[in-house]
């Protein structure tokens, strides 16, 4: 568990990230005071939207008679949300530990992709709830797998100081760091690599729910829920959290025991320098593990597609994705190949005849790029 200061900056990171936040906290400790208080200080509407006493029509919309077929109407609080725009809205569905299973299987679409009844809501719209745990809520449930590996789970407790200096001298405001969006874009994709070069050494972490319905009611490591973590750490690293920050985020959309395999693997990865590859003409020292190759490939093609120069991408594949495919693999550097195959064919890029060799099945395919005599 992170700090309280961690957790309030891995909440306000996440939403940036426009991912679906659940916190997760004891009676009056302040989960509502503090999600009201962050969408006034960003200019965010916000719908308060209380699952416990709602049905599943209230989310999935009403059925209605609409000549050669059945529409589904959105509730009020869509309707409100898709008026606001293009102001952002924040949609708070608190006391979500307490409703139906019913309710809860109304709630997977619109969480997942913002689809209420018939009606698309805006894509600034941010969703995040809060919940007691289900042996201190009121009728509480567990939250059903599916609806809970669509969060991102933070625990939320306030300690005793901040209450005390709260009273004392006025509960101060959420701070909301600066993500830069371009910075974002950049470090998501970084993110998605290291992720996919993990699974590769890990696949028994690619989908692992728990055997316990306690468990699977918070976070868990699924496909989905790896991709919010790489969208999310990105955001994360393009705004300069700590890296504590960082280890809440992880932990909360892929559990701690997956965030704990994946930061250890990271700290260890020491991967070669792809610029200075690409600039000695592609020599590379390559690491030995698959994983790890998997890592600068994908870095690779990443630093070809931003700069696809002649020079570049025949170091690139004369040199890097050859002495790939010689230390024993040529199926991830055909693959590497295949992805940047248009911006190196489009370079005037002339391939020698080990490239020729190696890679003469996607060559054949291609049939554009230049051999070398």
């Amino acid at each position: 568990m992170g700090s309280y200061e961690d957790t309030c900056t891995a909440l306000t990171i996440a939403l940036a990230a426009r991912a679906p936040v659940l916190l997760w906290g004891g009676p009056g400790v302040g989960k509502t005071s503090v999600i009201e208080q962050l969408a006034a200080a960003q200019g965010w509407h916000i719908e308060t939207v209380i699952a416990s006493i709602c049905d599943p029509t209230d989310f999935k919309g009403m059925p209605r008679d609409a000549g050669d077929r059945t529409a589904f109407s959105p509730p009020d609080w869509a309707m409100r949300v898709a008026e606001a725009a293009p102001m952002p809205s924040l949609v708070f569905l608190d006391e979500i530990s307490t409703a139906p299973p019913s309710v809860q299987a109304a709630l997977l679409r619109p969480v997942l992709t913002g689809a209420v009844g018939d009606l698309d809501l805006p894509e600034s719209t941010r969703f995040v709830a809060a919940a007691n745990p289900p042996e201190q809520a009121a009728d509480g449930w567990e939250l059903s797998a599916p609806l809970a590996n669509r969060f991102v789970h933070l625990d939320w407790v306030v300690p005793a100081r901040v209450i005390s200096d709260g009273f004392v001298y006025g509960f101060g405001q959420v701070q909301v760091p600066t993500v830069d969006a371009d910075a974002a874009v950049q470090h998501v994709a970084a993110a998605r690599r290291s992720v996919g070069a993990f699974i590769t050494a890990r696949p028994d972490l690619v989908h692992r729910m728990p055997t316990s319905s306690a468990d699977r009611g918070r976070a868990w490591p699924s496909p989905r829920s790896w991709d919010a973590a790489a969208r999310i750490i990105g955001h994360a690293r393009a705004a300069r959290a700590s890296a504590g920050v960082r280890q809440v985020l992880l932990a909360g959309s892929v559990g701690p025991s997956a965030a704990r395999e994946y930061l250890a693997w990271e700290r260890h990865l020491d991967l070669p320098d792809i610029e200075q590859a690409l600039a000695s003409g592609g020599d590379i020292s390559l690491p030995e593990t698959p994983d790890r190759i998997v890592a600068v490939c994908g870095a690779l093609v990443a630093a070809i597609l931003g700069d696809p120069t002649r020079a570049r991408c025949e170091a690139a594949v004369n040199g890097v994705l050859v002495q790939v495919a010689e230390a024993g693999h040529v199926d991830l550097a055909t693959v590497a190949l295949r992805r940047m195959s248009a911006v190196v064919r489009d370079s005037g890029a002339m391939l020698d005849a080990a490239a020729v060799v190696h890679f003469a099945g996607l060559l054949a395919k291609m049939g554009a790029l230049k051999a070398s005599a």
